[in-house]
């Protein structure tokens, strides 16, 4: 090798070893110590090498590596070229002009698209687009003649099954449904036989394949994509069959959404075969135009005919509902105007896109997504018939039992909604070119992901809420007995609910709050909030309250034993040491009393210092009677037997009563006369009822039998050897009589 191979040789390696070096960052290399050269780039080599250069090409690498290292530090220092990137208001601005740009250049390029058009059509006829016109035509007829064949042959072979399905007018959903897919199934087999026939009949017969093509999305653009779309609303609307109807819709609406739906989709394989044409003809530049006015025609279409329908589409929302809820009664009004917007918003979205080079949203995936939305509330309505069928039938009896039952066929609702609508967001993000799964795997971004494991987090939350709802509502319609009218004479609360019906509330309310407080935490978390601090300040914040709130906790802390003692329930009569009343309400602190002359009474558990339960279990109750010395008291004892025994036959009184009344003879002896006594044995709270017709009856019976009942008297005796006349007589018994009267008077006083 010569010595000027040699040095421009060397010259050349050093200069790969310093950009080699150079290009490497400083942090790189020290981190990355496996990394070595090649045994002629190593330093020992290299000093070798440019030892023997002489001074000019020493001092040209130098200046060389100057350079070099110059450009090196710049890149490390700034870490990449600095680009000024636009700010978000230019950018948006920008994307306007583009935007702006293209539709202002689409109205520019009408002419030229109304022109290549006919002139696309007048290739086609001229058969430079699909070969000859009478070729593409017989092609045509060849298929269509035999796929409808194999329709009709198919559709006779089933007339018997449609008959009956024509005929059958269903008496239940259930029925209903079983009809109507059936006769899905049957015109939806027809067109695939009909899609298969067509295929094979196609393949076999046109030899030409650019004929074929055209062929084929004639047949299947314009003749099998409008039937197909029909079918599909012939099961979910039945225009002609009301009683086939799984919506509930008039006949009006159903008829207008049939035809139209229908034409439209006529309408867009019609545009979409032409669109083809005017590709295959050499008109591609008109293309874009074509597709922008197509589909501002096809969404303004949608949107007339849901502006039309708006009042039939909120009657298919509400459904068969009796007493809809609020929330959906405003979002069956308000849908129609959100989906009108939905669309156009989708529109401008796709235009918008497609201004910016951004080819994700095709027309395919924009009708996808409109289809969607515009028939959510037919999917919302197959989600409440479903639930209505698999909602367990109530238990129990009375408004409780009733309301439980609501409130378990609502939560199912919302739960079948919240699914219904993740299903939604997770096809719009697909059809969107959006995986929002993959997003919360480890391979998506940071923000994405947390922000989907945070949505899941809430709706885990709300699903949990609403699991703790549906259970509580069930044990609520299982254990709550059925409320009976108010017996009219009742002094106090009768029989209470069972224990499980006492606890249930504040059990749902411990269990909405820790989930409320649980989800709170785990969202914020994911927000990238620090919850530490929040549980440690939740701590301090809970020993302040116990430390400064005592009495607060002695009520707590006492309302839990007095539950776990099953002292009272709710419903109850209690006496809590001097405060009587029903048992209306039961909270963590307190309970509400409703007192015999309709106060409420609000006792904290902590201020109860004995508690008597006066409605557990049975009541017994004593009644006495005072009649004078000289009655037969076994007569009175079999009075009473009686009286009992009648009671207990009647229809009114004999399921309340455990023990029937009965006489219990000589309780006491006073100075009026002897009290006899009777008891009987009730469920608590009908007592008062029974005790009233025991009183009418010993009445009644006393007066029969020629039994008075006791009362004070004053006695006068007068000897016989007074020899009093009539009028002495009567001025004696009008002196004891006002001597009774001046006695008594002050004590009446």
């Amino acid at each position: 090798m010569t010595g000027a191979w040699k040095t421009r040789l060397t010259a050349c390696a050093f200069t790969l070893f310093l950009a080699v070096s150079l290009a490497i960052p400083t942090g790189a290399r020290a981190q990355d110590k496996a990394t070595q050269l090649p045994p002629e780039l190593q330093p020992q080599a290299m000093e070798k090498l440019v030892s023997d250069l002489d001074p000019e090409q020493v001092k040209a690498l130098a200046d060389l590596m100057t350079l070099l290292q110059q450009g090196a530090a710049a890149k490390d220092g700034a870490g990449a070229p600095v680009v000024e990137q636009p700010g978000l208001l230019d950018q948006v601005q920008a994307g306007l002009n583009r935007f702006g740009a293209m539709v202002a250049g689409n109205f520019l390029a009408l002419p030229a698209l109304f022109s290549g058009l006919f002139a696309s059509i007048g290739a086609l006829f001229s058969g430079s687009v699909a070969g000859p016109v009478h070729i593409l035509f017989g092609a045509v007829a060849l298929i269509l003649a035999a796929g409808l064949a194999a329709e009709y042959a198919v559709n006779r072979l089933f007339a018997s099954r449609r008959d009956i399905i024509q005929g059958k007018t269903p008496d239940s959903l259930f029925e209903t449904v079983k009809l109507v897919s059936a006769r899905a199934g049957l015109d939806l087999g027809g067109l695939v036989v009909f899609a298969i026939v067509a295929f094979a009949v196609g393949k076999i017969a046109i030899l030409d394949p650019v004929t074929r093509t055209f062929a084929f999305q004639a047949v299947y653009w314009i003749a099998f994509l409008p039937r197909l779309v029909a079918a599909l609303l012939r099961f979910a609307l039945a225009p002609h069959r009301r009683d086939l109807r799984l919506v509930t819709a008039d006949d009006a609406t159903a008829k207008s959404l049939y035809r139209n739906f229908t034409g439209l989709f006529a309408f867009i394989g019609v545009v979409f075969f032409l669109r083809n044409v005017m590709i295959e003809a050499g008109r591609a530049d008109i293309a874009e135009t074509y597709r922008f006015f197509i589909g501002f025609a096809v969404n303004a279409w949608i949107i007339a005919v849901i502006w039309k329908a708006r009042h039939g589409l909120t009657s298919i929302i509400l459904g068969d509902e009796d007493d809809p809820t609020s929330g959906l009664e405003r979002m069956a009004r308000f849908w129609p105007y959100f989906s009108m917007a939905f669309i156009a918003f989708n529109w401008l979205l796709v235009q918008v896109t497609v201004s910016m080079g951004i080819e994700a949203l095709t027309a395919g995936r924009s009708l996808g997504v409109i289809a969607l939305v515009v028939f959510a509330p037919f999917l919302d309505t197959m989600v409440r018939g479903i639930v209505s069928h698999i909602v367990p039938p109530m238990q129990g009896e009375g408004p409780v039992a009733e309301a439980a039952h609501m409130q378990t066929r609502h939560s199912y609702v919302r739960i079948a909604r919240v699914t219904l609508l993740a299903f939604l967001i997770l096809a719009v993000g697909r059809i969107y070119g959006l995986n929002l799964l993959a997003l919360g795997a480890d391979d998506g971004s940071a923000v994405a992901r947390h922000t989907v494991i945070f949505l899941l987090i809430l709706a885990s939350g709300y699903l949990a809420w609403e699991i703790v709802n549906l259970w509580v509502a069930h044990q609520l319609a299982k254990d709550s007995p059925p409320t009976v009218a108010e017996d009219d004479d009742a002094e106090m609360g009768g029989a209470g609910k069972s224990r499980m019906a006492t606890i249930l509330p504040l059990i749902r309310v411990v269990a909405q709050i820790t989930i409320l407080v649980l989800t709170a935490l785990l969202a914020l978390s994911q927000l990238g909030v620090n919850i530490t601090p929040l549980l440690a300040g939740a701590g301090v914040v809970g020993l302040a309250v116990g430390f400064g709130a005592q009495t607060l906790v002695r009520d707590v802390v006492s309302g839990i034993f007095f539950l776990m003692d099953d002292a009272f329930r709710l419903g109850e009569f209690i006496d809590t040491g001097g405060t009587q009343g029903s048992i209306e309400k039961i909270s963590i602190r307190s309970l509400q009393l409703r007192g015999t002359r309709g106060a409420v009474h609000i006792v904290p558990y902590g201020e109860i210092p004995k508690l008597t339960n006066l409605s557990r279990d049975w009541v017994i109750m004593k009644l006495p009677f005072t009649v004078p010395f000289d009655t037969d008291v076994e007569k009175v004892r079999k009075l009473f037997k009686k009286i009992g025994q009648d009671i207990m036959e009647m229809d009114e009184y004999k399921d309340d009563i455990l023990a029937p009344f009965k006489g219990q003879g000589v309780a006491n002896v006073d100075d009026v006369g002897i009290v006899v006594r009777g008891k009987f044995t009730t469920k608590p709270g009908k007592q008062f009822g029974v005790r009233k017709e025991i009183y009418k009856r010993v009445q009644k019976a006393f007066e029969e039998n020629g039994i008075q009942f006791a009362r004070k008297e004053v006695r006068v005796n007068i000897p016989e050897s007074a020899n009093l006349d009539d009028k002495q007589k009567e001025a004696v018994t009008a002196a004891a009589a006002a001597a009774t009267a001046a006695e008594t008077k002050p004590a009446a006083e």
